[in-house]
Order: C-alpha cells, then structure tokens, then sequence
C-alpha cells in the first residue's frame, strides 16, 4: 500500500539545498521510487506555527520510505540536510482508504 513521507523544514541555505541536496536526493527517491507530489520552500501556513516549508512525497510503502532513510550512502546527503535546515518534523503516513458503506 502506498505511504507518504510529509516533511516540513526552514531551509537556511537554500544555495546549498538546490546544488548539493536535491540533485543528490534524486537517484535515492528514484531508487525507493519515491514520488514527489508537492513542495514549496514557502508553503501557506494556514493554521498553527509550522516551519516554512513543506514536501509531501509518495512512497510505494511505508517500507520503502524507511529504507530510503536508513541507507547507508544516503546518510552524509541526510546530514548535509539537517546542518541546512531547522525546525524539521518529517512524518509517515500510509494511503487513506475510504471504509465501505
């Protein structure tokens, strides 16, 4: 069953975010076949104090998403994000499907 991965994160760097960490993240998503579904460096905050910004990614597990974060060559590009970025909270969810009647 698919599963998303939802970060929210204040990009401090946004250089450095847009030359090292995404073009390094992209064969890691292509990999665990993550899909980006949105994201917005300046998400609309609309209730509450969340960070800044907002990265909603499709997974086609929950599996797939923990393995994405443990491996083992995507650890110095995960360290590269969080020394980049502050007030970060990244959550999984699986799919939602509407019970029957």
């Amino acid at each position: 069953m698919p599963a998303y991965f939802i970060l929210t994160q204040t990009v401090t760097d946004l250089d450095r975010y847009m030359k090292e960490y995404v073009p390094g993240v992209l064969p890691f998503l292509a990999k665990y076949q993550g899909e980006v579904l949105a994201a917005d460096f300046d998400a609309e905050v609309l209730e509450g104090t969340p960070a800044q910004g907002a990265v909603v990614i499709r997974f086609p597990s929950d599996q797939a998403i923990r393995d994405f974060l443990a491996d083992p060559e995507y650890q110095e590009l995960k360290q590269l994000r969080f020394s980049i970025t502050t007030n970060a909270s990244a959550q999984l969810a699986p799919e939602f499907t509407m019970p029957g009647p």
